[in-house]
């Protein structure tokens, strides 16, 4: 079954928007990883500057490992990692750090040269003066060596707070030289270890102090994971909402096809001056609106040109056979009987006939295309109807076999005179197709919500071509319409015409091989 377009309609656009979203939130996705990754690598570079800027005890680092990770977002210390080594050794290592990660394949990065910035340039640092100095240092020999320098120092302030300031005696240049501090270099790295992903700091120091904090990158998923879970929830609300938006719009948008529909489906005979008032459609929807109702407008006059040609040529024909066959009588009446003059009038007085049985099938055919078929309803006995005619074709068709089955007591409103040339008409097909010695077979009955009449005789059969143009005007199975089997052609249409002014129709039925069979019915 086709979709409609309406639906078509409503589909695509959640479709297209189910795209739409998905590439958006695929890039949004992409980009808030990347965000949170760099968030992350400056919160950890932030904590292993602050860590390297005092020298803490061993003991400091167990104490201050699960803190430092809740700093990060971990829930579990399992989540984060800690290593510290100076220029003696390893300091401390986490009691859960992987056991096939060596912290020497790790990628440290280089350490620069120990003057790595002048003290003077750091905000808020100023060196002491010249003179200033430790009580030791004036007391010491002059071939000593200079005092370590530098020594530790907190970085640059970083997120606005300012760095605490050290000592003036914190600050013994080298004689002549400004005094300098020390800056650690820094790398990030992710890690696998066939478990978990580690996202790592590493920084070093000139003198061999080596820092490694890493933090597992499961903590940065379950943050994203939370956002994915509510897009997920969202976006078929979303979708949802945008389908219904697109069929309510759709439906909308549709409406004046729907009223071109309902329109068309009304066109009949009656209904050719029907047209759609343009109201405030899109210009596309006028376009149709405006070809359609031209387009009525021209069946219109021409099929009221055609029923007015059809019902004056049969009213004018009417006058003059009648005044024909009144003069053909005439003469036949004077000439002696039995003579050649008296044999050709009969023939055309029967020509004559033919013709005025035409053109009164023509002016009732016109009537009722038109929708002006007058119908004079009564009380109708159509059971004693069809008796008659059983008799009638018994009288007309001696050599067949005639046999009914009609229910007692049908009973109808119809025009008594047009609802018998019905019947008529099926008969006098009957016995016209019939084979010789072959047989009719009429039946009625009383079926619920309708009454049928069925009306069969033996045939050789009707081809399908000519099943389907048998009520056709003017329509014969003989192509030559030829004089061996009386007719013009016009009875089981103007039949049919009449079946259906009386609210019924008149169809030939499927029958079986040798039989012909054609069907009434008509509401109950």
């Amino acid at each position: 079954m086709q979709p409609s377009l309406r639906l078509r309609l409503a589909l695509s656009s959640a479709v297209l928007a189910a795209v739409a979203l998905g590439s958006f939130a695929g890039i949004a996705w992409l980009q808030l990883r990347d965000a949170k990754t760099g968030t992350l690598d400056r919160e950890i570079r932030d904590q292993a500057e602050r860590e390297l800027s005092r020298p803490w005890p061993a003991e400091h680092w167990t104490r201050h490992e699960h803190q430092m990770g809740r700093a990060f977002g971990a829930m579990t210390p399992s989540q984060s990692l800690l290593l510290m080594e100076d220029a003696g050794g390893e300091v401390f290592r986490s009691e859960h750090w992987p056991q096939g990660l060596n912290p020497d394949e790790l990628h440290w990065p280089r350490p620069e040269s120990e003057s790595t910035g002048d003290a003077r340039d750091w905000p808020g640092i100023r060196p002491p003066p010249a003179t200033a100095g430790r009580p030791e240092e004036t007391e010491r020999p002059a071939d000593a060596p200079p005092p370590d320098w530098p020594r530790p120092f907190p970085p640059p302030f970083r997120n606005g707070q300012q760095p605490p300031f050290p000592p003036p005696g914190d600050f013994p240049p080298p004689p002549g030289e400004a005094p300098r501090l020390r800056l650690p270099t820094f790398t990030m790295q992710t890690v696998e270890d066939g478990k978990r992903q580690w996202r790592f700091g590493l920084a070093a120091l000139p003198r061999g102090e080596k820092l490694a904090i890493a933090v597992d990158l499961a903590v940065l998923e379950a943050d994203l994971a939370e956002l994915r879970n509510a897009f997920l929830l969202a976006a078929p609300l979303a979708l949802g909402f945008i389908g219904l938006g697109a069929w309510l719009l759709s439906g909308r948008a549709l409406s004046p096809i729907h009223r071109l529909a309902a329109t068309m489906q009304s066109v009949t005979a009656k209904g050719l001056d029907q047209r759609i008032a343009l109201g405030r459609e899109d210009q596309e929807f006028r376009q149709l609106i405006h070809v359609f109702n031209t387009m009525l407008e021209r069946l219109e006059r021409g099929f009221l040109q055609a029923s007015r040609f059809s019902a004056d040529a049969a009213h004018e024909l009417k006058t003059p056979l009648a005044i024909l066959q009144g003069q053909i009588e005439r003469a036949m009446a004077q000439c002696e009987a039995g003579s050649p003059l008296q044999a050709a009038l009969t023939g055309i007085l029967d020509e004559v006939q033919r013709l005025g049985t035409i053109s009164r099938k023509l002016l009732l055919l016109s009537l009722a295309d038109a929708g002006r078929l007058r119908l004079h309803l009564a009380r109708f006995d159509l059971s004693a109807a069809l008796e008659d005619l059983l008799e009638d074709a018994q009288m007309l068709a001696p050599d067949l076999d005639v046999s009914g089955a009609i229910a007692p007591g049908l009973v109808i409103e119809a025009d008594a005179e047009l609802f018998r040339q019905v019947l008529h008409n099926l008969l006098s097909n009957a016995i016209k197709y019939n084979r010789p010695h072959g047989w009719i077979r009429i039946g009625a009955a009383r079926l619920p919500g309708r009454i049928e009449i069925a009306v069969a005789n033996a045939s050789a059969g009707i081809p399908a071509a000519d099943r389907e143009r048998i009520f056709e005007r003017f329509y014969r199975a003989d192509p030559a319409h030829g004089r061996q089997i009386e007719g013009v052609g016009l009875g089981l249409s103007l039949s049919r015409e009449i079946a259906r002014a009386h609210g019924g129709d008149l169809t030939l039925a499927g029958a079986a091989e040798g039989e012909a069979r054609f069907v009434v019915v008509l509401p109950a």
